[in-house]
């Protein structure tokens, strides 16, 4: 199979409310050689405040994201979908990817009226590079030396990884740029730890992690979780009744006679203090798990690998206690109320008919003059919103006056963060210029009246 590494550079780090500005791609076969190589550039859309530091952080200048010579974000957004599909079936693979790139990538999709889910259905699967990192530092130092930060913290930010392990970077913080040090990383580990690079792709299926989680009474999951920690011992204990995606783990370094003794609501809150015991594994998020069998018995820490085998028998054999933790960790569940931002209405509603994603194809392929009827054909009101946007973005001269003056007037409220945007989730003019106050001497002149000039 095919695999697809992609990288994104953005306007912030919102994923409901910023936006892509630069996407890269390769796509590889089997063995990591490159066959084909994509990257694209866009515009800010007219509603979109770009953060200060996401810019300063990425090199653009506001001048390069709100420039005409930059396609829009749609023609964008309809470019790497066009690709990518060419591109399919594969593997794609992002460092951070889950949290992050793919977030921002299917809120691309949803607000241009493409397939969301593209990286995961199809015959397409996916996977974290990030936590293929942290796994090998943690298994195979020999392989892959760990990146410290100057004042000596262990890190896996991309760029030192690389640069320690002799992958050379020409520019950080550029999505191409780092495609090429992510590539290079999974090709020393491919190279190097072989059955680690194999158990990373055998978990891009969603079916092999439930499997695994199933069967195995102990096991390694390779992630951040509390501490600074990769590493950590789990057993599974339940599964979430509203999300079937959501399987409850307790960590096998919890005093678990302790949680043994507790009762519901002092359950509830201890776990929510730090270090959590349960852990929300989602199956649907490519988990880089690993046997403890196959990992060497120095890694174990203060645990062997006896002990955490016995701690999950002892929870695995009380379906009574695996219940009550379960009830715990439901309990505490967040809960959030639907919102009347319809970029945050992405997961919040039923999928899309088979009838609204047929007009979805054709709204993409009939002239602008055409689509101006499909708006009222959707079923969905998400997508009516959606495409009356795009209208505006794209050929606004095709909305009668009126409607095209409210259209205005909303933007330039969203903008400002002016009456009920007072509070707006998304970066405002004016949270803009306090982000700049906030960064002091990091700021030049010049872009501090860049950004006065969006006033």
């Amino acid at each position: 199979m095919a695999f697809i590494l992609y990288d994104l550079e953005t306007s912030g780090l919102n994923k409901r409310f910023d936006q892509i500005l630069q996407f890269a791609a390769v796509r590889t076969d089997a063995d990591l050689l490159e066959t084909h190589r994509f990257e694209t550039k866009s515009r800010l859309m007219p509603h979109v405040v770009p953060s200060p530091q996401a810019l300063l952080v990425t090199g653009h200048t506001v001048e390069e994201v709100i420039s005409r010579s930059r396609q829009s974000h749609y023609s964008m957004v309809c470019e790497v979908a066009n690709v990518l599909a060419s591109w399919c079936p594969g593997t794609f693979l992002g460092y951070n990817s889950i949290r992050f790139d793919e977030e921002f990538l299917r809120q691309a999709f949803y607000q241009c009226l493409h397939p969301v889910f593209l990286t995961n259905t199809n015959g397409n699967a996916r996977a974290d590079v990030l936590n293929l990192m942290r796994a090998a530092t943690s298994l195979h130092p020999a392989v892959l030396r760990l990146g410290f930060e100057p004042d000596g913290r262990p890190t896996h930010r991309l760029g030192v990884l690389a640069a320690v392990n002799g992958i050379v970077s020409q520019k950080l913080h550029d999505a191409a740029a780092d495609v090429d040090a992510m590539l290079g990383l999974c090709r020393l580990v491919r190279a190097g730890a072989p059955d680690l690079w194999s158990t990373f792709l055998r978990f891009s299926s969603k079916a092999a992690v439930v499997d695994f989680v199933r069967e195995e009474e102990a096991f390694a999951y390779f992630d951040y979780f509390g501490r600074p920690q990769v590493m950590h011992f789990l057993t599974r204990i339940g599964i979430n009744p509203n999300d079937a995606n959501a399987h409850y783990c307790l960590d096998l370094a919890s005093d678990i006679d302790a949680l043994r003794k507790l009762d519901h609501v002092e359950l509830a809150h201890r776990l929510t203090q730090e270090p959590r015991p349960i852990r929300r594994l989602k199956t649907n998020a490519s988990p880089l798990l690993y046997p403890l069998w196959d990992i060497d018995a120095d890694r174990f820490s203060d645990l062997t690998e006896d002990e955490l085998t016995r701690r999950a028998s002892s929870v695995r054999a009380d379906p009574e206690f695996m219940a009550t933790l379960t009830r715990a960790a439901v309990s505490i569940e967040p809960t959030y109320p639907p919102s009347e931002h319809v970029e945050e209405q992405i997961y919040g509603g039923n999928f899309f008919s088979d009838a609204d994603i047929a007009l979805s194809r054709q709204f993409h392929g009939c002239p602008w003059q055409g689509r101006v009827e499909f708006v009222q054909r959707f079923q969905d009101v998400r997508l009516r919103r959606l495409a009356r946007r795009l209208i505006f973005f794209e050929s606004p001269g095709l909305l009668d006056e009126a409607e095209r003056g409210v259209i205005e007037e909303e933007i330039a409220a969203r903008r400002r963060g002016d009456g009920k945007y007072s509070s707006a989730p998304w970066m405002t003019i004016t949270t803009a210029l306090a982000e700049l106050d906030s960064m002091g001497t990091e700021v030049s002149y010049s872009l501090r009246q860049a950004f006065e000039s969006l006033r």
